[in-house]
């Protein structure tokens, strides 16, 4: 188990999806039956696994989300989240000193880094808008076009569905 109140996320997601022995079934069963916050935690992912038997995948067929999945969903302790928290930060420290001993100022370079993304985005905006002017002109000639075909079509199914109405 994982702390000292017998809580085991991996344990109770395996539960939900049929993968425990009996013996294992049992204890965790028995765990759920005391704590809440387990409880509450089996019964959202068996939410998730009805929802998820409801849908069509065409070339996945199981009924349950992959553990590495399921384990990625915000149910993971506050301890942990604290931790890759502390992480980050210790690498976005690391990453300004070493910045900071190689002559660069880190807040220059991230104000460097978003002025290129900016360009970049920006200049992807200009391409785009380029194009749409280049091409409106025919773009609402064929949405003009399409449209009056789809009237002639739905025109035609209606004069011969009534047709066979009268014909019956």
């Amino acid at each position: 188990m994982n702390d000292p109140r017998g809580c085991d996320p991996e344990a109770i997601f395996e539960l939900a999806d049929g993968g425990l022995g009996t013996r294992r079934e049992r204890e965790v069963r028995t765990h759920l039956r005391g704590c809440p916050e387990c409880r509450e935690l089996y019964e959202k992912e068996l939410n998730l696994n009805a929802f998820l038997d409801t849908l069509e995948f065409a070339e996945l067929r199981s009924r349950s989300v992959c553990r590495g999945v399921a384990m990625a969903l915000p149910t993971r302790p506050l301890k942990a989240r604290l931790l890759w928290a502390a992480l980050a930060l210790a690498l976005l420290l690391a990453a300004s000193l070493a910045l900071s001993l190689y002559g660069t100022n880190p807040a220059v370079f991230a104000m460097n880094a978003l002025g290129l993304i900016w360009g970049l985005v920006s200049g992807f905006e200009d391409v785009v808008r380029t194009m749409f002017v280049a091409t409106g002109t025919a773009l609402m000639i064929a949405l003009g076009v399409g449209a009056l075909l789809d009237l002639l079509i739905a025109a035609t199914v209606l004069a011969l569905t009534r047709r066979r109405a009268r014909e019956v």
